[in-house]
C-alpha cells in the first residue's frame, strides 16, 4: 500500500505568522479518521390546507462543522505545552483557511473559531502526547476544490 501524501494547514494572517502545518509529524499529525464533512442545508418551505407535505421554495447551504482531530507531540511536558498552545492559537482566530491537500489536490475552507479539546491520558503521558481535538464552524462553500 502506498504512503498517504496529507498536508494539513491552517493560515495564521490575523497572527501575521506563516500557515501552520498541523501535520508534520514532528509536533502534530493528523489522527485517523478525523477530517470530513457534509452539507446541510437551510430551507424556505411552504403548505397548503389542500395539499399535502411541504414544498421548498428556497434553500441555502447552511454553516458546517469539519471535525479535526490531532496528536500532539513534545519532547517533554513544556515542549508538549508549547506545541499545543501554537496550535490552540491558531484554531482560536476569528477566522482561518483550513487548507487540506492530497496527493497533490488541494480543498480550502474559510473557518472561523473552532471550539476544541484536549484528552489526556496516561498512556499519552508517558509517550508527551495529547489529543486536540477541534470543530472547525467552516462556509458551506470551499475556496478551492469544490464537489
Amino acid at each position: 500500500m502506498a504512503d498517504l501524501d496529507l498536508s494539513v494547514t491552517l493560515s495564521r494572517t490575523l497572527l501575521g505568522l506563516a500557515p501552520l502545518e498541523v501535520n508534520d509529524h514532528t509536533a502534530s499529525y493528523v489522527a485517523a479518521e478525523s477530517l470530513s464533512g457534509g452539507i446541510s442545508w437551510t430551507r424556505q418551505q411552504v403548505s397548503s390546507p389542500f395539499v399535502d407535505g411541504q414544498v421548498t421554495v428556497s434553500r441555502t447551504r447552511a454553516m458546517t462543522s469539519r471535525p479535526l482531530a490531532l496528536e500532539v507531540l513534545g519532547a517533554d511536558a513544556a515542549e508538549l505545552a508549547a506545541n499545543a498552545k501554537v496550535i490552540a492559537d491558531a484554531l482560536s482566530q476569528d477566522c482561518f483557511t483550513l487548507t487540506v491537500t492530497l496527493d497533490g489536490q488541494s480543498y480550502a475552507w474559510a473557518a472561523e473559531a473552532a471550539d476544541w479539546t484536549e484528552t489526556w491520558t496516561n498512556a499519552r503521558w508517558a509517550a508527551r502526547q495529547l489529543q486536540l481535538s477541534a470543530q472547525l464552524p467552516c462556509q458551506p462553500v470551499e475556496l478551492s476544490g469544490a464537489h
